[in-house]
């Protein structure tokens, strides 16, 4: 499923949703999508921008943070455009850099970004500076 990212009302990315690998939540978005929320940046973790949804959804395709990173770097030579989910706190995630944390912590690795990845480094880096600015996710 490919979802419409946007960012103060301008498209900022394309993402794809892997449906075989993350159903039940590919199933909840489409249901539920457009959406729209506040978006923050995860330095600490990162080089992330995240935002919260009001979507329940159950761990699937479930890694270490520290190990999508390294993933995403040996199938497409960086961690940018990994997409994820974090279920305890209905957070969806976005990897703009190749900075990404080394801890435990559990997430569900649901896609990529799949076009806009210079917009989404730019879209990164201004809400380091500034966060708060209105995304929406919508079906494309």
């Amino acid at each position: 499923m490919e979802l419409r990212f946007t960012v103060n009302g301008v498209d900022a990315c394309r993402i794809e949703v892997w449906e075989d690998k993350v159903p039940n939540l590919a199933a909840t978005l489409r249901e539920k999508l457009p959406m729209k929320s506040t978006l923050q940046h995860g330095k600490l973790i990162g080089d992330m921008v995240f935002f919260t949804l009001p979507v329940v959804a159950a761990w699937e395709n479930m890694y270490r943070t520290e190990e999508v990173g390294r993933m995403r770097r040996e199938e497409t030579g960086e961690a940018t455009g990994a997409v994820c989910f974090y279920s305890p706190r209905q957070q969806f995630c976005i990897v703009y850099g190749d900075d990404t944390a080394d801890e435990p912590l559990r997430i569900s690795y649901i896609g990529e970004v799949v076009k806009g990845s210079l917009e989404m480094r730019l879209v990164g880096l201004e809400t380091w500076l500034r966060q708060g600015a209105i995304v929406e996710l919508a079906v494309a």
